[in-house]
């Protein structure tokens, strides 16, 4: 795989790249700095992006992808790898598995989807801690029909100078509490099960070089993510809207819409136990962009949802020429749905932002439907097609999917 590699060196947020959408797994914030494995052993450091949420199933391919690595002491050099790595590995052993839709799959070392050489960081004139920006653009985009789970991982070499020098990243956490609205990740549940399923979808892993090969596996408590990011050309990404104004009294007007983790995880039933004042009822949102700008004269998406993922039922997903992987299972009692549901069908408009699909007709504050699939574990998944009548093209965005636990 071919690569170019530029660099910056900035604490600020890196700023997109033309004609490409990033997909985070933060919320931009940094809580703190760590290494992640001992500091006298080589290591892969990787953040998972899950086949069935947000990030996975990318049927327009992955374009490249940003990692932010901290130096203790910028004017030295550390040297740096980076990789994106097939999930087909066995969480229990290390080694491949196989076969598709395996769900809750380990990053697999051998398994390499893109990559760089081994090279060395660039310096800075102060011997203080510095933060580089690295962002690896592919030649062609990746293929991911043969994928299912991915990982951007970071080769971390032993440095017994840490904590004083070496590599690091930047950490955001998560730990909800019950009676809190975090805007960006899941919300703590009383459910074990629940919390050790979100925490194993979304936590940063650390793994040395994998268990095949005698590595240590590492999983924390709290949901812990590197700062970094995918890139694609078009995504649909599943949200939510709290109608009860507690994202809004937390975080403003634009409060309201919630794109990040726990978008994945909606408090249809309010189980964080917001206080009766401020309830937190999650309304059920997507997000569409798409980075080639279909027509807004003759162009429209839809929302196209189901309950089961169609290489779970298949040998492999359906690719359509032209317009990318048909994830969700078109068999399904709920596909096409969304083009009798108001709001989830409409122009394109803003071209070259996000479509945000709001159901004028609620999806889960309907009476019982909340409670419903709260109790059936249900999960709801999501593609978003967009069609220029124009031109008679189409594309597919990335499955999504909203989960509703206890």
């Amino acid at each position: 795989m071919r690569f170019s590699l530029a660099l910056v060196f900035s604490l600020l947020p890196f700023a997109p790249l033309s004609a490409q959408i990033n997909v985070d797994q933060h919320d931009g914030t940094t809580d703190f700095t760590a290494r992640g494995i001992a500091a006298n052993v080589d290591g892969w450091a990787h953040n998972g992006y899950k086949v069935d949420r947000q990030g996975g199933g990318i049927g327009s391919g992955i374009l490249g992808w940003t990692t932010i690595m901290q130096d203790q002491n910028c004017a030295s050099t550390t040297p740096f790898q980076f990789a994106i790595f097939g999930g087909t590995a066995a969480r229990a052993t290390g080694l491949p598995v196989g076969g598709w839709g395996v769900s809750n799959t380990w990053p697999d070392v051998n398994n390499v989807l893109a990559g760089t050489a081994l090279f060395t960081s660039p310096t800075g004139a102060a011997s203080t801690a510095c933060a580089w920006i690295f962002t690896t653009a592919l030649a062609s985009p990746l293929d991911m029909s043969a994928e299912t789970d991915v990982f951007t991982s970071a080769l971390l070499v032993s440095n017994l100078a840490w904590v004083n020098d070496g590599p690091s990243s930047h950490i955001s956490v998560s730990q909800a509490a019950a009676g809190s609205a975090n805007r960006e990740y899941p919300i703590g549940s009383s459910v074990s099960t629940t919390n050790r399923e979100i925490n194993t979808e979304f936590g940063l892993c650390w793994i040395g070089l994998g268990p095949a090969s005698g590595g240590s596996v590492f999983v924390p408590a709290t949901r812990q993510y590197w700062l970094n990011r995918l890139r694609y050309t078009h995504t649909s990404r599943a949200g939510v809207k709290d109608t009860t104004g507690q994202f809004g009294a937390i975080f403003g007007a634009a409060g309201p819409y919630n794109f990040g983790m726990a978008g994945s995880y909606p408090d249809a039933a309010n189980i964080s136990g917001q206080p009766t004042a401020t309830p937190r009822r999650d309304e059920l949102v997507w997000s569409d962009q798409h980075a080639g700008d279909f027509a807004a004269s003759a162009g429209f998406g839809q929302v196209l949802l189901a309950t089961t993922m169609l290489r779970n039922l298949i040998s492999a997903p359906l690719p359509l020429p032209g317009t990318g992987l048909l994830e969700i299972n078109p068999t399904d009692s709920l596909f096409n749905l969304g083009a009798a549901i108001p709001g989830l069908q409409q122009p394109i408009v803003n071209l070259g932002s996000p479509t945000v699909y709001e159901p004028l007709i609620p999806l889960a504050q309907q009476p019982g439907i909340g409670a419903i699939i709260h109790a059936n574990q249900i999960d709801l998944y999501a593609q978003v097609v967009r069609i220029d009548l124009a031109s008679g093209t189409a594309s597919l965005g990335s499955l999504d999917a909203h989960s509703f636990r206890q």
